[in-house]
């Protein structure tokens, strides 16, 4: 006597369809079974996993432009699919405004690894006495110079007296409607 899904039987199980079959019926059935998957027709269906991962957007946009405050600014939390995201991203900032084009530009999203120093001729968000930009760091013989991509605009020096932070590194960017349904 076996057993089967706790009920008992004598012979054949009828739960196994090939219990019945010669080898050689058994060998044209896989046969059969191994064209069935060959096709593609007959697969299940698999949902694909996509890894999402929670990030802050401050909603007080950074200028790439003539400058906006964004210390202690509001902020929203989105989950968001991890593949939008340079490694390494620790929060996201808007950019508002032409002067970081053709790279940057208005509406869009700049992802930040939030870092207190940012190398010469890399691309950061600072505060310069308290407005917010999006820029390029220029650091020589001249001095501090915040500068923009667009060459529409000069470059902000910064002065012995001024307050310059840094945020951080932008790695990246994203159109926001990239981020539209991602919201927690």
């Amino acid at each position: 006597m076996k057993s089967i899904n706790d009920e008992a039987y004598f012979g054949v199980n009828p739960a196994d369809p090939f219990s019945s079959l010669t080898d050689e019926g058994r060998e044209k059935a896989m046969d059969y079974i191994n064209l069935l998957h060959a096709s593609g027709m007959y697969e299940k269906q698999t949902a694909k996993i996509i890894p999402f991962r929670s990030i802050d957007i401050f909603e007080n946009a950074v200028s790439a432009g003539t400058g906006n405050f964004l210390v202690d600014g509001p902020k929203e939390t989105v989950c968001i699919d991890e593949s939008i995201l340079p490694e390494d991203t620790t929060f996201g900032v808007r950019i508002s405004g032409d002067s970081m084009e053709p790279e940057f530009h208005d509406g869009q999203i700049a992802w930040v690894l939030q870092q207190e120093s940012v190398a010469n001729g890399e691309i950061g968000i600072f505060a310069l006495n308290g407005e917010a930009y999006i820029k390029k760091l220029q650091n020589d013989k001249n001095g501090i110079f915040l500068i923009s991509l667009n060459e529409k605009y000069a470059p902000i020096k910064v002065g012995e007296n001024d307050r310059l932070d840094i945020f951080g590194k932008v790695l990246g960017k994203s159109d926001a409607s990239a981020i539209t349904g991602h919201y927690r």
